[in-house]
């Protein structure tokens, strides 16, 4: 029966990725009919729909009482954008990044940092491995600065040189096609949070790893797609605003919705190592974003070795 229970999880997240994947097109489409620049395209619009597949695990594990996958998920995912979409778009592609994109990438991060910072204080220093609802709204609070920020910053045409003009039958076309985009993403992440829970259990092994792996790469999906061909494209603002808006995303409106549902209980050991290679990832995209004009391979050799680690320190905190 577990193989059975695999091969649905297997599928459905497959299924949920496609979904996703939808969702993030159509969303190009509306975003160019509403005249909305490509760097809040990346930051916040593109951003936001490649979380959808971390926000509806975040509803669903809430619902069902199982926080500590999608606290697992959404610290997860932000080790997958930064050292899988942004490494190996380094590797394969390079990455080249404008003077003031590094900055505002930079400014990203450092948020990210911060609300990371807090959780390896809060699981290590005051030994607390719940994430309560008071700082779930905190997390929410911080969702909004943020958006608040990126709309200050990002003002449509700011740095668009080619303008495509959608028909209002193209716009709505898409519109339907991106409803049809979530509801597949709802459905298919509360059959995964399922799955996930149940081989957790037959197994022993913690929520927060499986959906630090399993479910936080597949959900991840979206944006390596996305990632990939922006950078193939050379639209480099793109991909690295759209990785890097989702690990603000993933731990602000994601976890504070599911820490507003209900209190996240999460297993310490395993989780400060997620937490400690969200932290390590961060920095060190951070680090090359200001520190090197052009993002090669040498660059993403190291991060994407920095993720087989983090794997590795996984599943040895299983057999610990």
């Amino acid at each position: 029966m577990i193989i059975v229970e695999i091969a649905i999880l297997i599928v459905s997240v497959l299924f949920l990725a496609y979904f996703a994947d939808m969702v993030v097109l159509k969303s190009v489409i509306l975003s160019k009919f509403f005249g909305i620049s490509r760097l809040a395209l990346g930051f916040l619009l593109v951003a936001w729909t490649t979380s959808l597949p971390e926000f509806s695990i975040a509803v669903m594990s809430g619902i069902m009482k199982e926080g500590a996958i999608s606290a697992g998920n959404v610290f997860g995912s932000n080790i997958a954008d930064i050292l899988i979409v942004l490494g190996g778009g380094a590797f394969f592609y390079s990455i080249k990044l404008k003077r003031e994109h590094a900055i505002d990438a930079a400014f990203v991060l450092l948020l990210t940092i911060f609300i990371t910072l807090y959780f390896v204080y809060s699981t290590t220093m005051l030994e607390k491995p719940q994430i309560n609802t008071t700082e779930g709204l905190a997390l929410l609070l911080l969702f909004l600065i943020y958006i608040l920020y990126v709309v200050s910053r990002k003002k449509a045409g700011g740095d668009e040189k080619d303008i495509e003009i959608v028909s209002k039958k193209a716009a709505v076309w898409a519109f339907l096609l991106f409803s049809v985009g979530i509801t597949g993403v709802l459905a298919t992440a509360g059959i995964a949070v399922d799955k996930a829970t149940i081989i957790a259990h037959e197994f022993g092994v913690p929520p927060s790893i499986i959906g630090a792996t399993i479910i936080s790469i597949g959900t991840c999906l979206p944006e390596i797609m996305v990632g990939f061909a922006a950078m193939k494209k050379k639209q480099y603002a793109l991909a690295v605003g759209q990785a890097l808006g989702s690990t603000v995303v993933n731990p602000t409106l994601v976890l504070g919705t599911a820490a507003v549902l209900n209190p996240i209980t999460v297993n310490p050991k395993s989780f400060f190592v997620i937490l400690l290679f969200a932290l390590v990832s961060a920095i060190l995209f951070m680090y090359f974003a200001l520190s090197e004009r052009k993002l090669g391979k040498i660059v993403g050799a190291i991060m994407l070795g920095c993720y087989i680690i983090y794997l590795i320190m996984l599943i040895s905190t299983m057999s610990s």
